[in-house]
């Protein structure tokens, strides 16, 4: 593996140890003293010893990661460095490994945890771990690893920058609804649901029984078990197994790329829009994403496990529109299609969907702090 870059210093107590080993040579020739020279050639030999142990640590290493398949914004994680002593002779001592991690080829504010590995004997391999924090979503790029030596006492340092390119996707910022805000959102789309289908028992699940009520409907009093209950009515109860449908449009139109306020909105409403898919997801609904990436694009989610990854991702590598507006999100209702448009907003200015407004569940950027917790 051929370096990248090469650096080479000499420390403050190198440069003190040197000199006083020039002093000392000095005094051995005018003095002619036999401990003088002797005194001289031992440190002499310290130095060289410690500055050709220090150019030999760094050759001959290979370094390889093993990272995360992913990981959300904000979140401490941690991944293992694997470094092979490939020498057969020579082992492997005071190694330092520093990572550089890039986002949209910036360096990242926190760049990883130094790995330090004090000792790996020849063709053997030592695994460490290094933390990171991810700082934003997307792809986060590992671009190469510098390795830094000073073999014992510490005279010299000797760094040298090798190539290893490793990519990680990193989720947006994982966050979770307050369900007592959220409850009324779901109670009101329960109504529109319950409103335009008819309750026929024949689309549910027997769940078990109960007592009955009054205001309970005597159809379904399960009569054979009653029976055996004395002074009891047992009522059938049932579970709605019907699939319904929600789309979520998400407003990603930021026409000035300096606008930090609206570019934040968009951040919070991508985290709102995952855990708004999770949630309706979990109450059993077919869930439709839309947005402009800037690109249109759309993910289709079933009631099913690791379906709300697939719109992670998608979210992940999500890049704000300059040109295309809310209201191009849904151009017309599909006949077909009896479902709720959940809209979530990053304007002020007003929207109009083609779509009956009894149907369309309005959420503002301001209004989703309240409603959503974050993780980490």
């Amino acid at each position: 593996m051929k370096p990248l870059s090469r650096s080479f210093r000499v420390n403050v107590r190198g440069g003190v140890f040197l000199l006083l080993t020039l002093a000392v040579g000095y005094a051995a020739v005018h003095k002619g003293s036999n401990l003088l020279f002797m005194i001289f050639s031992v440190l002499a030999a310290i130095f060289v010893t410690s500055l050709a142990l220090t150019l030999l640590m760094v050759r001959r290493v290979e370094i390889t990661r093993v990272l995360p398949d992913s990981v959300h914004a904000n979140e401490p994680f941690a991944y293992a460095v694997r470094v092979r002593n490939t020498r057969r002779m020579l082992p492997l001592f005071c190694l330092k490994i520093e990572d550089r991690v890039i986002w949209d080829t910036r360096p990242a504010p926190v760049q990883p945890t130094p790995v330090h590995v004090p000792i790996a004997a020849p063709r053997e391999r030592v695994r460490a771990t290094a933390f990171a924090t991810a700082t934003q979503r997307g792809w986060a790029r590992f671009a190469s690893v510098d390795l830094t030596a000073e073999f014992p006492p510490g005279l010299v340092t000797y760094r040298v920058t090798l190539p290893a390119e490793d990519q990680m996707l990193v989720y947006p910022r994982e966050g979770a609804l307050q369900r007592r805000v959220l409850n009324p959102y779901l109670s009101r789309v329960e109504f529109l649901d319950l409103v335009a289908t008819a309750t026929t028992r024949g689309s549910e699940d027997f769940a078990g029984v109960r007592e009955y009520r009054p205001g309970d409907n005597p159809r379904w009093i399960h009569w054979r078990l009653s029976a055996r209950v004395p002074g009891r009515t047992l009522l059938k109860e049932f579970e709605d197994t019907r699939v319904r449908d929600a789309l979520i449009l998400l407003e990603t139109f930021v026409p000035n790329p300096a606008d930090t306020r609206r570019a934040s909105r968009l951040e919070r409403a991508i985290s709102f829009s995952a855990a708004l898919a999770e949630a309706l997801l979990a109450e059993n609904y077919l869930v439709r994403f839309r947005a402009f990436v800037p690109d249109p694009a759309e993910v289709v989610l079933e009631p099913r496990k690791g379906a709300i990854a697939e719109l992670k991702h998608a979210l992940a590598t999500l890049h704000a529109s300059r040109t295309h507006a809310a209201s191009e999100l849904v151009k017309e209702p599909d006949p077909s299609r009896d479902e709720v448009y959940f809209l979530l907003r990053i304007g002020d200015e007003p929207v109009a969907l083609p779509v009956p407004p009894e149907r369309v569940v309005e959420i503002h950027a301001d209004d989703m702090r309240s409603m959503m917790y974050y993780a980490s």
